[in-house]
């Protein structure tokens, strides 16, 4: 494995100078869309109070779960590296999935009741609203042109070639990464969901959020 003292300071230049470059170009291309993406604010999904700890601790637990894949399949590599990249793959995705669930649930709550009256099961109940929580922890992930992730893992391909890996295998590292990514993603949903469900619903199935 590289350590620290292989890496090129030049190649660390050049990767900045690359991205401010892309950055540029998206300034020149796309205005209003390069506005938006450094609005922190605007990014910041509506979840009720007793959603986050559930969500941190689903992001948390799925990021150190693929961080650890990664790291036996590079034999030892970089743990805490690839926690806090998954991390950051994470922070666009779960929160929005999560935002899009409970949107869905408030939407469609005199249906999962009617559902609920004519012998469904709880988790039945929460079918669309899972749907659309594990599309909107996709989205993020995808090639998309509102999507950060082809920009991500542009700069991370970059970043493996400057470090001295060849051409295949920092190919090859970066799809396993994206990979992970969306996996880590499913997980983290699927997981938050579970945990949250508690906080999410009273002994007689109604939603406690709905009025929020």
């Amino acid at each position: 494995m590289l350590n620290i003292g292989q890496i090129s300071v030049w190649g660390i230049l050049l990767v900045i100078l690359f991205s401010g470059a892309a950055i540029a170009f998206l300034w020149l291309v796309d205005q209003r869309l390069l506005r938006k993406a450094l609005r922190l604010h605007v990014h910041l999904p509506r979840l009720p109070q007793q959603v986050w700890l559930p969500l941190v601790v689903a992001m948390v637990c799925s990021a150190a779960a693929m961080a650890g894949v990664l790291s036996l399949c590079l034999h030892g590599g970089p743990f805490w590296l690839l926690l806090v990249f998954m991390m950051v793959c994470l922070l666009p995705s779960t929160p929005r999935a999560m935002e899009d669930y409970v949107r869905c649930l408030r939407n469609t709550q005199q249906h999962r009741l009617y559902l609920l009256a004519n012998g469904a099961t709880h988790l039945e109940s929460l079918v669309p609203g899972a749907r659309r929580a594990l599309r909107g922890a996709l989205l993020p992930l995808l090639w998309q042109r509102s999507s950060a992730m082809p920009f991500a893992m542009a700069l991370f391909f970059l970043t493996l070639l400057t470090c001295g890996l060849s051409f295949g295998a920092a190919l090859l590292l970066t799809l396993l990464v994206w990979l992970s990514a969306i996996a880590a993603a499913v997980i983290a949903a699927v997981l938050s969901m579970w945990l949250a469900d508690r906080q999410l619903f009273d002994r007689n199935e109604r939603l406690r959020v709905a009025e929020q």
